[in-house]
């Protein structure tokens, strides 16, 4: 029975390539499932307000909860609606990296059969297994998690010459990551004009009026996401010309959008994952990245290179695509989205077709032992899950003791405290923040105008040595509860650095051990400076003072301050 059962598995190697998918993910992040609050670092962004989805009367009448809701594209919130009959949001996007990473095993086992055979199929079925990178950006079933999946769904229908599949995946990428839909469309247009102009083969979509039409849907559905942000009066996206001499641009802010990244580094990084540098350190990972550079060099001398040119020829048209709109990007600085962002999945996916046919190369032809494609499958899913263990997650239970303290709060409480704490509480403690680190995206002009003075706001009050400025604070803003964390308060912490939270050791680190969240500290630029400029030597902080704010200790660290009116209190 056993021995019946591996024989129809082994006729069946897209079921074998989906349960070994199966296996790998929940290896990897078996943590994700035995323990709720760790999850992907940018859940707590895009996917914590959808707890409205099951509670209405959460987040009510929330300025970054409206915003968050207009910056998640059409298709994955509506996917996380209707998973919200079955499963909480914060589970749903644990189990969705897992369904995407099985689909983009089974593609790229797809296009390495139909490319040149099972034994290429499998070459690339385990690079998926084996780079943390697909993993990563897979983590928190967020819109970007679809960029990998639904690139190669793409390419593979356009190998398999299925203008069916092609146009599905056009509009599902419309629908779920939008900057992914115009490399896509750019590449088959590409094609059809090059084929047009040659009088060559056209591509196999578009053909028919009813796929230009499918074209045309797609970017009716890009046009009215990037539409909804500014009509909702959060954006426009803000200019290079306006970027310039902003810290919050730079590597000291939010995100380093300046200086641009070199093209050659964009090539570089995507190889670079390649290599164990995390498990065998620079050494032990330079020399295993040379190695496998060396082999694939040795394998591609030995291909016939016109034939897999002839079958790689859509490769050469999505790399065009890519490359122009991430000049055009350039050129126009953010309105075409992050320059980086029409390379960064294209390339992983070309270099894991292009290495893996020079890597298996050599051995085409060869007589095989046995069970050696046994022995190497088993290998490669067993350092898979070794080394893709915790990839793309966090752990926040450490804040635990805050999550349940805030649940017990009304629905309608909106919270005060340190935006890096407050991305947890808004997430596990599923009540509105008055300002978080994940949501300050200085980019969107319209936004940021109305979050920017909140945070200057809010760091006057949280390290303010006068407790009537807090008292103030909350009394204008309507806060009903302060959350204290005295490690905010410490020297070490204020005087600024990269930090592991929960900042129990305040030793700046460079590396990030897997499921710890590394914070530079007070805040980004130009915050950091502003807070140093508040607090005075010597004087002491107001909030950590107990007779003018008792609270609650949470533990040795956390304190909850209650700060709605009173009964017949008078404000001072």
């Amino acid at each position: 029975m056993q021995h019946s059962f591996a024989a129809r598995l082994s006729r069946h190697p897209l079921l074998l390539v989906g349960l070994i998918s199966l296996a790998v993910f929940v290896g990897a992040h078996l943590t994700a499932f035995t323990n709720f609050y760790v999850i992907n670092d940018d859940v707590r962004q895009q996917i914590y307000w959808m707890a409205q989805f099951q509670d209405p009367e959460l987040f009510p009448d929330d300025l970054l909860t409206d915003y968050a809701r207009r910056y998640v594209p059409f298709g994955v919130k509506g996917l996380y609606w209707l998973a919200s009959f079955l499963v909480s949001p914060l589970w749903f996007c644990k189990i969705l990296p897992g369904l995407l990473f099985i689909w983009l095993g089974c593609l790229l086992y797809r296009m390495g059969e139909g490319l040149d055979g099972p034994p290429l199929g499998w070459t690339m079925a385990a690079v998926v297994w084996l780079v943390p990178l697909f993993l990563e950006n897979l983590s928190g079933g967020l819109a970007r998690s679809f960029a990998p999946p639904l690139l190669a769904w793409f390419w593979l229908g356009w190998l398999r010459r299925s203008p069916g599949t092609m146009g599905l995946a056009l509009l599902a990428q419309g629908l779920f990551i939008p900057y992914i839909f115009p490399v896509a469309a750019g590449a088959v247009l590409l094609a059809w004009g090059w084929g047009w102009l040659r009088g060559g083969e056209l591509p196999p979509f578009p053909r028919r009026l009813g796929h230009f039409l499918i074209l045309a849907s797609a970017a009716v559905l890009v046009f009215a996401f990037n539409r909804s942000l500014t009509q909702s009066g959060f954006g426009p996206l803000v200019s290079a010309a306006e970027m310039m001499g902003r810290p919050e641009f730079t590597a000291a802010g939010r995100y380093a959008f300046l200086p641009v990244a070199s093209l050659p580094w964009e090539f570089l990084t995507p190889l670079a994952s390649l290599a164990p540098f995390r498990e065998l350190g620079k050494v032990g990972g330079s020399v295993v990245l040379v190695a496998l550079l060396v082999w694939a060099g040795w394998g591609a001398r030995r291909l016939n290179r016109r034939q897999c040119a002839s079958r790689l020829s859509s490769l050469a048209f999505l790399l065009a695509s890519s490359l122009m709109f991430y000049f055009l990007a350039r050129l126009f600085f953010l309105k075409l989205f992050v320059p980086d962002r029409y390379l960064q999945h294209l390339l992983p996916l070309s270099y894991t077709v292009l290495l893996s046919w020079s890597w298996q190369a050599p051995f085409r032809g060869r007589r095989r032992v046995r069970y050696l494609p046994v022995l190497l499958i088993g290998l490669a899913a067993t350092l898979g899950v070794m080394r893709l263990h915790g990839a793309g997650l966090y752990d926040f239970s450490p804040y635990r003791s805050l999550y349940a303290a805030l649940e017990q709060t009304p629905k309608s409480a909106l919270i005060a405290g340190h935006p890096n704490l407050m991305d947890n509480a808004v997430t596990f403690g599923q009540r509105r923040a008055f300002a978080t680190f994940e949501l300050a995206h200085p980019w969107s002009k319209g936004y940021w105008e109305r979050l920017a003075p909140r945070l200057r706001e809010l760091f006057a009050a949280y390290y303010a040595h006068d407790p009537r400025t807090v008292r103030e604070f909350c009394r204008r803003h309507r806060i009903d509860f302060l959350v204290l964390d005295r490690r905010h308060f410490e020297p070490a912490f204020l005087a600024g650095g990269a930090f592991l939270a929960p900042f129990d050791d305040l030793k700046p680190v460079r590396d990030t051990p897997r499921l710890r969240e590394k914070v530079t500290c007070p805040f980004f630029a130009p915050f950091d400076a502003e807070i140093r400029r508040t607090v005075q030597a010597g004087l002491p902080f107001a909030l950590l003072s107990p007779e003018h704010f008792p609270g609650r200790d949470l533990d040795r660290h956390l304190r909850l301050i209650d700060m709605r009116p009173q009964p017949g209190s008078r404000g001072d």
